[in-house]
């Protein structure tokens, strides 16, 4: 069944550019400029996968991102940063925005980003899950190896150090609350180690100083515990694509 994605996106050129590449891609696409046609749309169309903007022409997409979550709160919603903003992103995030993708991305790294989100197929990745709860740590390792990515475990930043360098993961996901080294000291070293891996702070508590630490020391998301499976299915396959665009 043809997979449908609803745009909406103030930028007239930015919209075309992006429909024309969907499409391309196999995608069943409708597109919006303001608030209240995404809403309908959204309501008629029943999309799969919603890209959105921060500023639409009538409202902005935190109001739409809010309004959409009201109504459903599974359907992925990827918001579009023109730069980096804390504070709308913490709001995005509480709201249970699925992940954000820079404007500036190259179209192809954009539509590699959908494939994987819808399931398309995806190539090995490793991925490196630093904590110390073992019933965590196989919970997440058999759910992103049934989804197709090779999975390492380690149970403390000593040892999340010692496997990032033996194994060389493109991404970690790394508990905050660890025995001896902490998540945010664990997180200082691994990116002195390799700059370019992604990392995604997991955590029990919501504590916003915490969360401004890790973002000013690298980490790309942070996921607080109890979360939904499919949320960090999507958070990990956007911070996979992201690096990959990197390390190109």
């Amino acid at each position: 069944m043809e997979k449908k994605i609803l745009i909406a996106e103030s930028e007239v050129g930015v919209r075309q550019q992006f429909y024309d590449s969907l499409t391309h891609a196999g995608y069943k696409v409708v597109t919006t400029h303001h608030g209240k046609g995404a809403l309908e749309l959204f309501a008629t169309q029943k999309p799969d996968l919603v890209l959105l903007d921060y500023a639409l022409s009538d409202e902005s997409g935190i109001e739409v991102l809010r309004k959409i979550r009201e109504r459903d709160k599974k359907t992925k919603v990827i918001m579009f940063a023109s730069s980096s903003n804390p504070e709308l992103e913490k709001e995005a995030r509480l709201l249970g925005v699925s992940g954000f993708l820079p404007k500036s991305l190259e179209r192809e790294v954009i539509v590699e980003t959908i494939d994987r989100i819808m399931g398309k197929s995806v190539e090995e990745r490793k991925i490196l899950v630093v904590d110390d709860d073992p019933q965590i740590c196989s919970l997440i390792k058999d759910f992103l190896t049934k989804k197709g990515f090779t999975v390492v475990v380690a149970y403390s930043g000593e040892e999340g150090l010692e496997k990032l360098k033996k194994e060389r993961p493109i991404l970690v996901l790394l508990d905050v609350r660890l025995p001896g080294m902490d998540g945010i000291m664990a997180l200082k070293r691994i990116k002195e180690i390799d700059p370019r891996v992604g990392v995604i702070m997991v955590t029990g508590l919501k504590d916003e100083d915490t969360f401004n630490e890790a973002k000013k020391l690298g980490a790309h998301e942070y996921i607080v515990k109890p979360f939904d499976l499919d949320y960090l299915d999507t958070c990990v396959l956007v911070r996979l694509c992201l690096v990959s665009a990197l390390l190109k």
